[in-house]
């Protein structure tokens, strides 16, 4: 492990000529730089820089979750997640550390000081194999936690660290390629666009609006089990969308040409007056799309396709999917379960797909968790949210709330501790935030 020699070289070289050592960082190390550091300026939390590259923190934020213990795209998720116990730790708790750390180095062979980044600590730690991140995923942080243990309110940061220890860290192994260009250069968002979008007067105040819930309980064939609770989530919707005065619309188990056409048909069974309309699918899935009642699959894509109509190009439209997208358990009590391409070559407007986004309940190759009783995590939270911010709460801050909301809940589920899932967006192309009405119950 040369990392800390590299790093405390770079470090001397900048204190001593005060030069920029970024370049010379990535001519040693190119492969896939530009994402990793991205990902790495948004942990940091240097805004200074993301504004001087004309980039949104607030949509990289969700891009990103910098402060999520449990995800990383790029960044190892370990380095991570140690990062930010570096960032939570006081002045007194480092010092701490440190005078546990050097009972078992008794011979700390490198001029640093205790005032200096335990980042650089840490690094040296990893240098003489007190701990380390290895790159086959394997970890070794026996010798930290021990400590971490000793030491007051770390309780959380020692249970996801322990997790990495245990190799049990299942939300950062979605495969990167997965996540197109195109997919990242939705969230590099001007920022003299997002600055105006977040001025409260460019905010888009909703009046009208529209939300049609599609409630998938039973399926037509033995491959899907009846899902249970989805109830609990539809009715829920329902009335956090009519206290918002909006007009609503319940359709259930429906066959994918049914859902196709209910989707295609919007403007003529519904019309096109509404500043906003809501499409809300309960169902299970697959990575990439969701199963209808006739147990065939639909595609994310044939879905924004019927739904992004040339009537509806200026109404914002929405689409909020609870279902899995995957297999892979995002490391239940009891009662928790999982919610296990048309030819688009029609020449279509490209302005039909204007102001339309997908919000998940779950990353691509993931499970989302639902109970028997009290319906999903993700639908659940996210109506709470809308209800509790009255009228003051924004699309992007209720999708921001939800995102640290359901990350931060553990369950288990077939006998494995400390279930996780992680919402998501999908294929933002939003003109601008937009404020709920007064919400009333």
């Amino acid at each position: 492990m040369h990392s800390f020699k590299i790093i405390y070289d770079l470090l001397k070289i900048h204190q001593e000529n005060k030069t920029y050592i970024l370049t010379e960082f990535i001519n040693k190390y190119p492969q896939n730089w530009k994402n990793k550091l991205l990902e790495a300026i948004c942990i940091i939390q240097n805004l200074q820089i993301i504004r001087k590259l004309g980039l949104s923190f607030e949509h990289l934020d969700l891009f990103y979750l910098p402060k999520n213990r449990s995800f990383s795209r790029y960044v190892n998720l370990t380095a991570k997640c140690l990062y930010l116990l570096c960032e939570s730790l006081s002045e007194d708790k480092i010092k701490l550390l440190l005078q546990y750390v050097k009972t078992d180095i008794i011979e700390y062979k490198v001029n640093l000081k205790d005032s200096d980044f335990l980042e650089l600590h840490m690094l040296y730690w990893m240098q003489e194999n007190y701990i380390s991140i290895n790159l086959d995923g394997t970890v070794k942080l026996e010798n930290l936690l021990k400590h971490l243990k000793k030491i007051e309110d770390l309780e959380s940061i020692y249970d996801d660290l322990k997790n990495h220890e245990n190799h049990r860290d299942v939300l950062d192994i979605q495969d990167i390629n997965s996540v197109n260009t195109s997919q990242l250069q939705t969230f590099f968002i001007k920022e003299d666009k997002i600055i105006s979008s977040n001025n409260e007067e460019n905010i888009r105040k909703i009046k009208k609006g529209l939300c049609i819930v599609i409630n998938q309980m039973f399926f037509m064939g033995e491959k899907y089990e009846i899902r249970f609770g989805t109830e609990t989530d539809c009715m829920k919707l329902l009335e956090t969308f009519k206290g918002f005065n909006f007009i609503t619309k319940e359709f259930n188990n429906l066959k994918k040409d049914e859902i196709l056409k209910m989707l295609e048909d919007i403007p003529k069974i519904f019309g096109v007056d509404y500043d906003c309309i809501f499409v809300c699918i309960l169902s299970h899935g697959y990575e990439g799309g969701i199963i209808s009642a006739d147990e065939k699959e639909i595609k994310t894509e044939e879905i924004e396709y019927k739904f992004c109509s040339i009537e509806l190009k200026d109404v914002i439209k929405i689409v909020i999917i609870q279902a899995c997208q995957g297999k892979i358990i995002g490391q239940i009590e009891d009662s928790l379960v999982t919610d296990g391409f048309i030819n688009c070559n029609i020449s279509k407007n490209i302005l039909s797909y204007r102001n339309f986004c997908i919000f998940m309940s779950t990353i691509q190759g993931f499970v989302s968790v639902r109970h028997k009783e009290k319906g999903s995590w993700f639908i659940q939270e996210f109506c709470n949210i809308l209800q509790s911010g009255k009228n003051k709460i924004t699309f992007l801050k209720a999708v921001s709330k939800t995102i640290d909301s359901v990350g931060e809940k553990k369950g288990v589920l077939n006998g494995i501790n400390s279930v996780a899932q992680l919402p998501e967006i999908k294929s933002y192309r939003l003109s601008s935030d937009f404020q709920f009405p007064e919400y009333k119950a």
